[in-house]
Parts: C-alpha cells; sequence; structure tokens
C-alpha cells in the first residue's frame, strides 16, 4: 500500500513525503520544495515516488501493521527531520 503526505502550508519550505508498506517495513521518500520554489502537489509527490522506486529512501521503518495513522505519525516526524537538517535522502 502506498501512503502520501504534505506538509503544512504554514510552514516556511513545504515536505513532500511518500510512503510504501510491504513485508513489515514501512519504506519512506521524501522532496523538499526550496523556499524560492513554489510548491506544487503533483510535482513534490511525482520526486518522492520515483525516489521511493528507485530505492532512494529517506528511511525505512520496521512495523507489524501499517494503517494511514501511523503512517501519518511517522511522516510528521520526517517532515520535522527534514525541515531542520534539509537532508532527503
Amino acid at each position: 500500500m502506498t501512503y502520501r503526505f504534505y506538509s503544512s502550508p504554514a510552514e516556511k519550505v513545504r515536505i513532500s513525503v511518500v510512503g510504501q508498506y510491504e513485508e513489515g517495513i514501512l519504506k519512506i521518500a521524501v522532496a523538499r520544495c526550496s523556499k524560492k520554489d513554489t510548491f506544487i502537489r503533483r510535482k513534490g509527490r511525482a520526486i518522492a515516488e520515483g525516489r521511493l522506486f528507485k530505492n532512494k529512501l529517506y528511511t525505512a521503518v520496521p512495523m507489524q501493521a501499517c494503517d494511514i495513522v501511523a503512517f501519518v505519525d511517522v511522516a510528521k516526524q520526517v517532515v520535522a527531520e527534514v525541515a531542520r537538517t534539509k537532508k532527503v535522502y
């Protein structure tokens, strides 16, 4: 199952997070929009999905089960880390 999450418009830098849950592991890929750029959800999603499928992961989280609530919790943590460190993989 593939999940998507986008940071809040109130954030200075917008971040797109895409996750895929398979065989007990939630794989997370990220795209970060520059302060200079206009955030385009479709473009951020496409970049993050491309990184996911090329296995350029931000992180991989082992989980017994993953639902939307669990994904959103992980995605919010990832957004905070990426905003602080500026690293996307």
